[in-house]
């Protein structure tokens, strides 16, 4: 799934418990922590009908692979290394202002200034997972643009009189070559030092 020459590592896995298998081994193995950046509303949900009949069906992207079933994308979850972008800058910079207006009526109050407002050290390292919806009963054995659109159209129209579909949930995981870390360790004496916090929900 990766491009030649990227520093990624892609794994697939079938359900939730298996994606947090994986994800926990990898931050085990690296003494690595991460946090929640994105994640799509309807990502590791149960496929709906009407979820069925309103998503484009695909063959392919940049890390799912082609082999013959189309699919739609149920949703995508991306989470950053603990020491990359600040995901709670805006909660900071509320907080700030809350007590310099209060500081604004106590001009004695104590307050402890920082030097700078985040120990963040800009990484930006990211772990990328797809949550892919497979309809496995209409696979090509012909990659053509005649049977690519026959399979996409006969799904469809099943779809929309209700039909039954075979589906099948498939979540496909890009995971950072340790290289791709910034700026901090993340293996050797200094990284293995560091408490790893593990933070991952499905």
């Amino acid at each position: 799934m990766a491009s030649p020459g990227q520093d990624v590592k892609d794994l697939k896995a079938f359900d939730g418990q298996e994606v947090d298998s994986l994800m926990k081994t990898y931050a085990s193995s690296t003494s690595s922590a991460w946090r929640t950046q994105v994640k799509e509303k309807i990502y590791g949900c149960d496929p709906e009908l009407e979820t069925l009949k309103s998503k484009k069906i695909q063959w392919q992207s940049d890390m799912i692979q082609f082999d013959g079933t189309p699919w739609i994308l149920m949703g995508r979850k991306v989470l950053s290394c603990h020491q990359g972008p600040d995901l709670d800058k805006a909660a900071k910079i509320k907080r700030k202002k809350e007590r310099e207006a209060k500081n604004d009526h106590d001009c004695h109050s104590k307050h402890r200034h920082l030097a700078q407002d985040t120990k963040k050290m800009d990484c930006t390292a990211k772990i990328q997972v797809r949550h892919a919806v497979k309809f496995t009963q209409f696979k090509i054995l012909e990659d053509t643009e005649f049977k690519r659109r026959k399979a996409a159209r006969t799904i469809k129209e099943t779809l929309l009189k209700g039909g039954i579909v075979e589906t099948q949930s498939v979540y496909y995981i890009r995971f950072p070559d340790e290289n791709c870390h910034k700026n901090h360790p993340v293996i050797g004496p200094v990284g293995r030092a560091r408490t790893c916090i593990y933070r991952y929900s499905v």
